[in-house]
Parts: structure tokens; sequence; C-alpha cells
């Protein structure tokens, strides 16, 4: 399925180096890097000095394409597969700073949710902590902060 969450981005221009199913264009935005994803390289073949036109995804790296046209006017589709979602159980932040204040913290912020526990911001004796509370309400560490 195609990533359609990210902000598109269009280039064309020519292709000056293809390294497997990526490709460098010269184009009038300057250089850019351009990924077709193994899938999606299958069947295409470019090379140095083909003229091309992309549209895809912005990503800091590359532009992960999402239609290719090429110098004969075809137009290619690519498919990216969606990025697995992580089914984090539910959790509760007043039950981690309900554990952090019965272990004598004191909290200082929000905690923060991870996938299999919160990091609080405390402080104990004077000394201020970032206090890992497992989503059952057990802590893990605590570990100290530098002053």
């Amino acid at each position: 399925m195609t990533d359609t969450r990210t902000d598109s981005h269009e280039a064309a221009g020519t292709v000056w180096a293809v390294f497997g199913h990526r490709f460098a264009l010269d184009g009038a935005g300057g250089r850019i890097l351009a990924d077709l994803g193994p899938k999606g390289a299958a069947g295409i073949t470019l090379a140095v000095g083909d003229r091309v036109a992309l549209r895809g995804a912005k990503k800091p790296c590359a532009i992960k394409v999402t239609r290719l046209t090429l110098a004969d006017g075809s137009t290619r589709t690519i498919d990216w597969p969606e990025k697995e979602k992580h089914a984090h159980p539910p959790a509760d932040p007043a039950r981690a700073i309900r554990a952090a204040e019965a272990a004598g913290y004191t909290v200082a912020g929000v905690p923060e949710r991870k996938p299999k526990h919160f990091e609080l911001p405390a402080a104990k004796d004077g000394v201020r902590h970032t206090v890992h509370v497992a989503l059952d309400g057990t802590i893990r560490k605590a570990v100290a902060l530098a002053a």
C-alpha cells in the first residue's frame, strides 16, 4: 500500500547514478536520492543518463518513489507496504505516578509512555531521577540525573 501520510514530493531530471533499487537524480532542485524499493525496482531498468520524473514521499535521506515516469512516457506505480503498527496494551499513567509516589518519589512532570513502561521525571532525597515504571505499576529502575 502506498504511504500517503508523508509529504509528497515531485522531481524530474537525469539519472546520474544507479545502485540496486536506488538511483540518484540530477534535476532543477539539485541532486536527490530516490528509492524504488526492491519490489518496486523489479522489471525497471534504469541507466545513467535516462530522463525520468517521479513522485514520492520525502524522507530524511531519500524520496520513496510511488510513481515513476520513464523517458518513453510509460508510468509505473510503486506500492510500499504499510509499516507495522505496534499494538501497545492499554496503560494508566496515573498508576505509574502512584507507584513512584508510594516509593517516596515526588513526580515533577508528565509520564512519558514507552512500549513496556512509563518514564517519569521525579526527585527523591533532593536528587533528580528518571523513574521507569512498568505497566503493571512496578518500578523497574530509577536513574539518577547529573546535578
